[in-house]
């Protein structure tokens, strides 16, 4: 068997001791769901939004349904949908100025062809991660060509589907 010279292996160590803590600085400490890397972040968090419902006051980029308001109420790290069709709900949580929807599901009430799709666009919406801001009561989504500004509602007013609501709604 043959031996190494000490020196060789002190080198070895070295370089590998060097190695190790340079690739532990690598490591981003908070991976947190509301961690905010981005200097640009908005510095939203979910209690910002816990306890507020809100109401498309104008969509770009994507025609809503005739006659059907866009409403989200936030409770802790659930979020409740109405698009006009199904009571849908699902888990979320913040990354920067992101939105994290997931674990969607709702109720099955039948309806018309075109609010069962709304219900599905508004879905896939959500879960692609849309940036979010809230600037006074005005939360505005954005992903992709698609822009949803929301309006601050009352508590009664977050799920009464009132069709005299206006929502301008445009592509």
């Amino acid at each position: 068997m043959t031996r190494r010279p000490t020196p060789v292996k002190t080198i070895s160590l070295a370089a590998a001791a060097l190695l190790v803590l340079t690739l532990a600085g690598c490591g981003d400490e908070d991976s947190s769901p509301e961690a905010h890397d981005d200097p640009a972040s908005t510095g939203l968090t979910l209690d910002d939004l816990d306890g507020n419902g809100y109401a498309t006051a104008q969509v770009s980029g994507h025609m809503l349904v005739d006659e059907t308001v866009v409403r989200l109420g936030f409770d802790g790290t659930q979020i409740a949908v109405d698009a006009g069709c199904n009571h849908l709900f699902g888990t979320l949580a913040l990354d920067g100025d992101t939105l994290d929807v997931s674990n969607m599901g709702g109720t099955e009430i039948g309806c018309e062809q075109d609010r069962a799709d709304q219900d599905a666009w508004i879905v896939d919406f959500l879960t692609s991660g849309p940036t979010i801001a809230l600037d006074g009561d005005t939360l505005t989504l954005t992903a992709g060509d698609v822009s949803m500004a929301l309006a601050l509602q009352a508590p009664t007013d977050v799920s009464s589907g009132d069709p005299d609501d206006t929502v301008t709604s445009n592509e």
